[in-house]
């Protein structure tokens, strides 16, 4: 985090993806010479001045119900194309390093956000001046210039690029954090009578035969007595998180999305994917004997059984059609988190030898899943549009890296704010069943709130 403190003090734009977990790739990523962009139902890469780098391609009006990642297709096929394009020089081929696009899309990427997210696209992945990466256990610095439209690398553009990297990098080791800020207010955007309403005209939607499972989200909106400093923020989420999906990327307009993601949505190493999906969750017990008790019960609750396996047969269903082979794990473990417990369930599988697929095709085949938006695909989003009253944004999107190989990561934007100056808009979800109970429903979006507002006092 110094290094991108370091590179927002100079007005660069950031984005830092990282996950302190052996085998992980960590990305931290300053400035951008180029981003690949969808808004206005248009997908197009272009300079971070708005010069185009390429065709402007369209995003089709017509899709199946429930299709809403047309444009994360697009943008995979324009990613590919650009990146065989370039060249690099001592990269050593390992996931994330050389030329590297890092940033992520939105819950709804057939729409484009508005109101407090209008700084955001639906889908933003910026190619940095400096990436600095970590896997395995050693850490790789890219430098990615444009050359253009010269033949052979611009020498002198490179000069320029490794005295002004090597200054960043010299400033953040002299970086420190910024003093706290005190929560002066902690408002939900809607109350939460009216939250919990719309989750009771959920569940007597589920009682006909349409639906299965819906998601609903609230917002709660904090303010501070000075600025929230993101470094700060990210800086307690992962002492906080150890095994979670630390993030920030930065949006257009000085606000910043910050978080901490339990989920993995899709990963890529070659062939091999991975992807663990967590639905059904409990609460953490105040001593070692109340916390097993608690997981025991979410073991065997059928409530939450149900709404777990209606997520894992949705990546199932997506996956299979892609993949040589698909392997499930015969039953879900108990992911434990500070403040909540949930079922997970590891799904890997084999890409065909030769296959097109990056990590961007798959993760648009997967999103939204059944744990983010509910099942089938198309009721639910209905339903959402309709009761949650609020633009989710990014939140609920994916937030994540992709390499010239095709290979990255993407993990879900979960336990997520929208931090601007002294204010920080947070987002939790609820996954609703036919059994649900408004009160535990609510109680359960508070316990994914808790540990973003304990990382905001502390």
């Amino acid at each position: 985090m110094a290094l991108v403190a370091a590179g927002r003090d100079r007005g660069h734009l950031a984005t830092v993806i990282e996950r302190p977990m052996p085998e992980a790739v960590s990305v931290a990523a300053v400035g951008s010479v180029a981003e690949l962009v969808s808004s206005g139902g248009t997908v197009r890469l272009e300079t971070a001045a708005g010069r185009p780098l390429g065709p402007v391609t369209r995003v089709p009006s017509t899709a199946r119900p429930g299709e809403v990642s047309r444009a994360v297709r697009q943008a995979a096929r324009l990613w590919e194309r650009w990146a065989a394009s370039g060249s690099g020089a001592g990269d050593p081929g390992l996931p994330g390093t050389g030329l590297l696009g890092a940033g992520g899309f939105a819950f709804r990427p057939d729409r484009d956000p508005s109101g407090a997210w209008s700084g955001f696209p639906a889908l933003l992945l910026r190619v940095p001046e400096l990436a600095v990466v970590r896997v395995r256990d050693r850490s790789f610095a890219t430098l990615t210039v444009l050359s253009q439209g010269r033949p052979g690398p611009d020498q002198a553009a490179i000069a320029r690029g490794r005295g002004w990297a090597a200054a960043l990098l010299a400033a953040a080791g002299r970086s420190g954090l910024p003093p706290a800020a005190a929560v002066r207010e902690v408002v939900p955007s809607r109350p939460e009578a009216d939250w919990s309403a719309a989750v009771g005209v959920a569940v007597r939607r589920l009682s006909g035969p349409r639906l299965r499972k819906v998601v609903l989200a609230r917002e709660v909106v904090t303010r501070a007595d000075g600025p929230i400093g993101a470094a700060r923020l990210v800086s307690a989420l992962r002492g906080a998180n150890p095994g979670s999906w630390t993030y920030t990327v930065d949006g257009g307009d000085g606000t910043t999305l910050v978080g901490s993601s339990p989920e993995l949505l899709i990963r890529r190493r070659g062939r091999h994917l991975v992807s663990e999906p967590l639905a059904g969750s409990a609460a953490r017990g105040a001593s070692p004997a109340a916390d097993e008790r608690l997981a025991r019960e979410l073991r065997h609750s059928a409530k939450n059984r149900a709404e777990h396996q209606a997520v894992v047969e949705g990546i199932l269903e997506a996956l299979r059609p892609l993949c040589q082979t698909v392997h499930v794990a015969a039953e879900p473990r108990v992911r434990r988190l500070p403040t909540v417990q949930h079922l997970a369930t590891v799904v890997t599988g084999l890409l065909p030898a030769g296959t097109a697929a990056s990590v961007l095709d798959l993760a648009a085949a997967l999103h939204p899943t059944a744990a983010i938006a509910g099942t089938p695909r198309a009721a639910a989003l209905r339903v959402i549009d309709e009761l949650e009253a609020l633009d989710r944004g990014w939140y609920g999107g994916a937030v994540g890296w992709i390499d010239a190989r095709g290979d990255g990561e993407f993990a879900l934007a979960l336990r997520c704010g929208l931090l601007w100056e002294d204010g920080l808009r947070l987002f939790a979800g609820a996954g609703i069943m036919p059994d649900s109970a408004p009160a535990a429903e609510l109680a359960e979006t508070e316990w994914k709130l808790r540990p973003l507002l304990a990382a905001l006092q502390g």
